[in-house]
């Protein structure tokens, strides 16, 4: 984007120098681009470097809250995970309980009483 914009002959060694400071996911950025050059004309190549540090910083808040946005996701799905996953295991307990009431508790019982009355 930056090779195909006019930039007028007497600003194209500040704007060549100021592109270099750009970062390549801005390069596209066609309002950018422009507002470089504007500076340009209008307060000259500190000013239009100021405006390239504004937009990285800008940049650089916007990928810091991409990146927060898709960790706090994470930790929800792996979250739900975990909800779904002990959910599955408690009706998997429930089930075990089930197979617990056919073996009789009797027989064991009566064993134990009599192991305790020589105590």
């Amino acid at each position: 984007m930056i090779d195909k914009f006019n930039v007028p002959s007497e600003l194209s060694g500040s704007f060549k120098r100021i592109a270099r400071r750009i970062p390549v996911d801005l390069k596209k950025d066609e309002e950018l681009v422009r507002t470089i050059v504007s500076y340009l004309q209008l307060g000259g190549e500190r000013l239009a470097r100021q405006a390239v540090e504004a937009a990285k910083q800008t940049l650089a808040l916007e990928v810091a809250q991409r990146k927060k946005k898709a960790r706090e996701e994470a930790l929800i799905r792996a979250a739900e995970a975990r909800q779904a996953a002990s959910e599955g295991g408690e009706a998997r307990e429930d089930d075990d309980d089930d197979d617990d009431d056919d073996f009789e508790d009797t027989d064991v019982d009566a064993g134990a009483d009599d192991d305790m009355k020589d105590y």
